[in-house]
């Protein structure tokens, strides 16, 4: 047969040959390669697995010759010759091949490598590894890694696996590993498990990571072991015998009799167990063998060897297996890792009910609830099978902290914290509140309460608590937390204010801790409200605005402080303020304030301000002149807050000209306000004279002395109102009150005055005006003549008044009305005087309405009531006159132009005095019949019936009197009485007569 026939019947022998040693032939059979002239096989070199060389031809004398390198006898080359090693064996063939057609031989090398790798080696011992572990892998070859059960990984070299610990847990890190060299030969799995914990706590149990052992040593002498190898008709079979409950194993050609990787295992549980060493057709080259035991993973070799010597030609044998080794099982947590060691059998596996697979190499099996079986039997080279074995694989385990609710590590909270078991089991904890690492948990630590356990914190404080929790011994659970009861700092200002701004000014508060709540408000009561920014105040141009600014702060958890002591701002942009003790050139600012009242009245009007505030004493050196709206006000003490029973102080002494008087209104509003006035005259003037505009004087004092004529205030065209002031003069010729002529005059509450070093007393003189004046009080004493009202073309309205006028050698005229229109109700009046008194009188046609009047005079000619062609109604009044001459009324006109009704009238020598036709009544039932009304007559008392007596020198009517209730009440008259007491009104409705009402 030809060579080329031939080659597809060798190519035949190459494929069973193969499919016999379980071996992947080399090359592909379709394209066999030619290694060495007559020789089909796979290219020289390393391999995992048997390899097959076989003839290219089986032509005679076309055959060739081959020989192992060491032996001299060639053999012929004529059936396929089977390279391979045994288990754990690595086993290099140099075989010499001569062609008759070719020339010299040709060596081909091949190594059959069945010996796996070592494990991998991992840099850090198992065990504790505190916060941070760093693990490198060193292995001969490629290196696959597991972390915590997950798949096998390649991994890369160099770099090393880092972890670090949670912070609030332990973690156990588990790694697996095997390694693969460069022929494909798996390694068996490394495993280590390690446990992190965070700095600055120790876990609370001991953690039991032993490394597993692979060594090998030397096996006692005493320990029950022995081999042999016997002859299997052309192989030898290996039998080695261990102690009992033992593995027996044997290393072929270790190359590394330390190695565990070297020894392979014989059977999975018999402690004697057989095998063959395999060796090729004419291989006579020795074979040394070790043997021995693995015991709990440590190999215990013999000290001796066997050494076998292939001097016979041999076949391939085959044996049935044994039962197949056990594997190694390592299970972590939610994976299991299952090897088979390298044994003289193939491995067949099935996990659960699945279909049986060869192991190569390390599976990883992923593990759930229950136990997994896996079933696995041994198979030789001829199919032989050994019994079905099982191993089982346990359920998943976990290594994870326990669980926790309620509590976050690092959190910060306000209140109780309820710390709850987040599954089933209760594990013991243990806390610290005061930073500190608690102590660890053992079996006394109390247990995780089912309800949670409460964890109050402490009023006022911050406190800094720590738990650990442990559920098992290698899993632990670290919280730090805080509970914050204390109050955040109180709210401070951020920008420097000095309690006044003369504009309008912007507060702001300093950043810290919480959210900050403001209140700014006139009263201080008003609401507080979220700080976003900066807040604007603005001040007035109708006058100062105070603002009190109060503000707390509140943290997150609801945590309130105290309130900021509250800040009072002033701020004022419409005044200058005065002060005797100010600096010249001052500013006029609160803490500046300038010296002089003129110089301060002047200069608020350059700089359009409407106020000037005056404190403490002042003075006035020249005239002013106002023609704007200006406001000059005392009544302050020493931090500028308003004391309204505290006056300013203010001299006046104005040089004599044309018109000495320290305020000119022109055109302007001046209004004075709280402030005693001290003016020194010289010649003629005042405090005020008014031309046009208008003036106000409110709860001042004007004291006016030396002169020949002065009026506190005169105006010639302005509206006037005075109220709750005092007007006094005192050493002047003649001396005024209130001298107005045109505009309206609005007197309340107020008191005018002079002594006897005045000679002649206007208190108020009105003319082409309006006044109306209430609560009034007229003191005087003037040597000579008093005037206390007078109305010239005016219209006039008096009620609750008082006149008290003594002293005089002239005329005393209390209330007169020329062309004028005068109502005095209310009104009480006492003179004392010395020469001629006419209380009321009327004139040029003036209408003049008198009700509720007490008048008792003593003097030695006195008039009540006057009339000169004009109209008098006098109603419900008392005249109680002593002294000579006395008259209750005169009248030059027509006897219809007065009326008279319900007055009490005592002591006149004349009632009436009439000019046409002259003649005089003295009975009042005639003065009735001329005057007075049928239905409210007059009427004749005694003053000891009238009065009962006097209070704060008035006299007060008696309850006795035919005047309480004796008189009718006219539509005009006041609603009140002299002290303020309601009086009835209404057509017809009884009242008291005279300025009372009981």
């Amino acid at each position: 047969m030809s060579a080329a026939g031939l080659r597809p019947l060798a190519l035949a022998a190459l494929l069973a040959a193969a499919a016999l040693c379980h071996a992947d032939p080399d090359p592909d059979p379709a394209t066999a390669y030619e290694p060495a002239p007559g020789v089909l096989g796979p290219r020289p070199g390393a391999y995992a697995s048997a390899q097959v060389l076989v003839p290219a031809t089986l032509s005679a004398g076309s055959r060739a010759a081959y020989r192992f390198a060491g032996q001299e006898a060639w053999q012929p080359f004529d059936r396929p010759l089977y390279l391979s090693a045994f288990p754990g064996e690595e086993r290099r063939y140099s075989i010499e091949f001569a062609d008759p057609r070719s020339g010299p031989p040709s060596s081909l090398t091949y190594t059959i490598d069945l010996r796996p790798p070592e494990p991998p080696t991992f840099s850090a011992p198992p065990g504790d590894a505190g916060s941070y572990l760093s693990v490198s892998i060193a292995s001969d070859g490629a290196a696959f890694v597991s972390v915590d059960g997950g798949p096998f990984e390649p991994s890369t070299a160099g770099s090393p696996l880092e972890f670090h610990a949670p912070a609030d847990a332990t973690a156990v890190v588990s790694i697996a590993a095997y390694a693969v060299d460069a022929v494909g030969n798996a390694s068996g799995v490394a495993s280590a498990r390690w446990r992190l914990c965070p700095d600055g706590v120790e876990p609370s149990f001991p953690f039991d990571a032993p490394a597993a052992v692979r060594a090998v040593a030397k096996a006692d002498a005493g320990a029950y072991l022995s081999a042999e190898v016997a002859d299997l008709v052309g192989s030898a079979r290996l039998t080695v015998r261990a102690p009992a409950g033992t593995v027996p194993c044997v290393a072929v050609n270790p190359a590394d009799a330390s190695s565990p990787a070297s020894f392979v295992e014989l059977s999975g549980g018999s402690s004697a167990a057989s095998c063959v060493v395999p060796f090729p057709w004419g291989y006579e080259i020795p074979i040394d063998i070790r043997y021995g035991y693995v015991d709990d993973g440590v190999v215990f070799a013999a000290a001796d060897s066997l050494r076998l010597l292939p001097r016979f030609p041999a076949e391939e044998a085959s044996m049935a297996p044994a039962e197949a080794s056990a594997p190694e099982i390592r299970a972590y947590g939610s994976a299991a890792f299952v090897h088979w060691p390298v044994g003289p059998w193939a491995v067949m596996y099935s996990i659960g009910d699945g279909e049986f697979v060869q192991s190569r190499q390390p599976l990883r099996v992923a593990l759930g609830t229950e136990p997994i079986p896996i079933r696995y039997y041994a198979v030789g080279p001829d199919g032989a099978r050994s019994a079905v074995s099982t191993a089982t694989l346990p359920p998943g385990s976990s290594s994870a902290p326990p669980t926790i609710v309620g509590v976050k590590h690092g959190g910060a909270y306000g209140g109780p914290v309820i710390v709850v078991p987040g599954g089933a089991s209760r594990p013991r904890y243990e806390l610290s509140d005061d930073g500190s690492a608690p102590p660890p948990v053992d079996e006394s630590s109390p247990a995780l309460p089912a309800a949670g356990l409460a964890v109050e914190g402490r009023p006022g404080e911050t406190v800094s608590y720590r738990l650990r929790v442990a559920d098992g011994p290698e899993a632990e659970r670290f919280v730090s937390f805080t509970i914050d009861r204390e109050a955040p700092a109180v709210p401070a200002i951020a920008q420097s204010l000095s309690g006044y701004a003369a504009s309008d000014t912007v507060v702001s508060f300093r950043q810290q801790e919480g959210e900050v709540f403001v209140s700014i408000s006139e009263d201080g009561a008003g609401p507080f409200e979220r700080y976003v920014g900066p807040i604007a105040m603005a001040g007035s141009d109708e006058g100062r605005k105070r603002y009190v600014v109060r503000a707390y702060a509140e943290d997150e958890f609801g945590n309130r402080s105290d309130e900021m002591p509250p800040f009072g701002l002033m701020i004022d942009r419409s005044t200058l303020y005065v002060d005797a003790r100010g600096r010249p050139g001052a500013s006029g600012a609160p803490d500046d304030p300038m010296p002089g009242l003129d110089d301060a009245i002047e200069a608020a009007q350059r700089a359009g301000k409407r106020f000037v505030y005056v404190r403490g004493s002042s003075s006035i050196g020249r005239a002013v002149v106002v023609g704007g709206r200006l406001e000059v006000r005392g009544g302050f003490d020493e931090r500028w807050n308003e004391a309204p029973s505290v006056n300013a102080d203010v001299s006046v002494r104005v040089p004599p000209t044309s018109s000495s008087y320290a305020f000119v209104v022109d055109g302007g509003e001046l209004a004075l306000s709280s402030i005693s006035f001290s003016l020194k005259a010289d010649g003629a003037g005042g405090l005020v004279l008014a031309r046009s505009g208008s003036l106000e004087v409110d709860r001042c004092s004007i004291s006016a002395s030396g002169g020949i004529e002065v009026a506190a205030v005169r105006s010639t065209g302005a509206d006037v109102t005075v109220s709750s002031s005092i007007l006094r003069a005192s050493s002047v010729v003649t001396g005024r009150g209130i001298d107005l002529s045109g505009g309206r005059l609005v007197v309340s509450d107020s008191t005018i005055g002079c002594d006897r070093s005045v000679r002649l007393f206007d208190a108020i003189r009105v003319s082409d005006a309006e006044a109306f004046v209430s609560g009034l009080r007229i003191d005087a004493e003037p040597s000579h003549a008093f005037s206390a009202f007078s109305a010239s073309r005016s219209t006039g309205s008096i009620e609750r008044c008082i006149v008290d006028v003594s002293g005089g050698s002239s005329s005393c005229r209390a209330f007169s009305a020329v062309s004028s229109e005068l109502t005095a109700s209310s009104v009480y009046v006492r003179a004392a005087w010395k020469g001629s008194v006419e209380l009321f009188s009327a004139g040029s046609a003036s209408t003049l309405r008198l009700a509720h009047v007490t008048a008792i005079a003593d003097a030695p000619a006195a008039l009540f009531v006057s009339s000169s062609a004009s109209t008098v109604d006098v109603a419900n009044s008392i005249a109680s006159f002593s002294g000579g001459a006395s008259v209750f009324m005169r009248v030059d006109g027509a006897a219809g132009s007065a009326r008279l009704a319900s007055n009490c009238l005592w002591g006149f020598e004349r009632l009436a005095e009439l000019s046409s036709p002259r003649r005089t009544i003295a009975s009042v039932d005639e003065l009735n019949g001329a005057f007075g009304s049928g239905r409210a007559p007059n009427r004749i008392e005694r003053p000891s019936d009238t009065f009962r007596s006097t209070v704060k020198g008035l006299y007060r009517l008696s309850p006795a009197s035919a005047c309480a209730g004796g008189g009718r009440a006219v539509p005009w008259a006041a609603g009140t009485d002299l002290f303020g007491t309601p009086r009835p009104t209404g057509d017809g409705a009884t009242v008291s007569i005279g300025a009372e009402e009981l």
